[in-house]
């Protein structure tokens, strides 16, 4: 009776089979980037666009802090302008931070709670400041 072979006639070490996947990601990295007609001039920023921007924030972050109203609760920004524009979006983005930092309003949602920096136990809360054991039945 003839003996069958068995194909492969022996297995792959691991040091191939990684060699081999090593080099199908590299020139599949290679192909992916040599098809692209992209210059690296395309994702160079432009420097002016930056600085109008920088510039509409700082002057939205220091208007929202200027009418903050009565100091405990935040108004709404009268922004003026198309809401498209990169100026008019940076301006009233900082409008709005301006606002939350002068308030304390940590995390940007409108209210300040108790671990934000604005909280003031107080006059806000519980009346009792620092740390608080628990309070079950057997404590009351």
């Amino acid at each position: 009776m003839p003996r069958i072979r068995r194909f492969p006639a022996r297995r792959p070490r691991p040091a191939a089979i990684l060699a081999s996947g090593a080099a199908v990601i590299i020139l599949g990295t290679l192909g992916t980037i040599g098809a692209s007609d992209a210059t690296p001039d395309d994702f160079r920023p432009t420097t002016d666009c930056s600085a109008d921007i920088v510039t509409a924030y700082n002057a939205g972050w220091k208007a929202g802090v200027r009418d903050l109203g009565n100091g405990t609760a935040p108004t709404y920004p009268d922004v003026v302008g198309d809401a498209n524009t990169p100026g008019t979006v940076a301006w009233a983005d900082g409008w709005i931070d301006g606002q939350a930092d002068a308030l304390g309003d940590d995390n940007r949602d409108g209210r300040i709670e108790e671990d934000e920096t604005g909280w003031d136990c107080h006059r806000m809360g519980n009346r009792v400041s620092g740390p608080q054991r628990d309070a079950s039945h057997t404590s009351r």
